[in-house]
């Protein structure tokens, strides 16, 4: 009998060897600007807290509420519910809305918690639409102390 294959095995080395060798990243790209667990809201009875006595405002795309913390440092959840929209269209909306927290909005918050609620129109709204809202809510509501 012959071989199983009608290709012969590699004489020497792995048998891709025509690809590029792959990049490795040693340590996390963008070092010091994840989303870290102590600045998420993620614990059922602080959302809670928040849903029953925060501050509300509700905007085209977004309905944000936010109520102070006595931690030292701000803390935002999202709630980002179906509305027949595919999972691909929730995550996109996810990364954007922390993507804006992350960047803009975390260094210069207060020590507040915010809940940001997306609404059905969220999902069509673009990353500068959704980024202004964000920006709009800090700007009038929680001035840096």
């Amino acid at each position: 009998m012959g071989p199983g294959s009608p290709v012969p095995p590699p004489e020497e080395g792995a048998e891709a060897a025509y690809r590029l060798d792959p990049v490795e990243a040693r340590a996390g790209l963008t070092t010091g600007e994840g989303f870290a667990r102590s600045r998420r809201l993620a614990r059922a009875a602080d959302i809670r807290r928040c849903l029953a006595k925060g501050r509300r405002r509700r905007s085209a795309f977004l309905d944000l509420i936010w109520i102070d913390n006595a931690l030292g440092h701000p803390r935002m959840g999202l709630i980002v519910p179906r509305f027949q929209a595919t999972a691909v269209a929730r995550n996109r909306l996810r990364r954007r809305l922390k993507e804006v927290w992350r960047r803009e909005v975390q260094a210069v918050q207060p020590a507040c918690d915010l809940l940001v609620r997306a609404r059905r129109e969220a999902y069509s709204a673009s990353y500068d639409a959704l980024r202004a809202e964000i920006l709009g809510w800090r700007d009038a509501t929680c001035p840096a102390r």
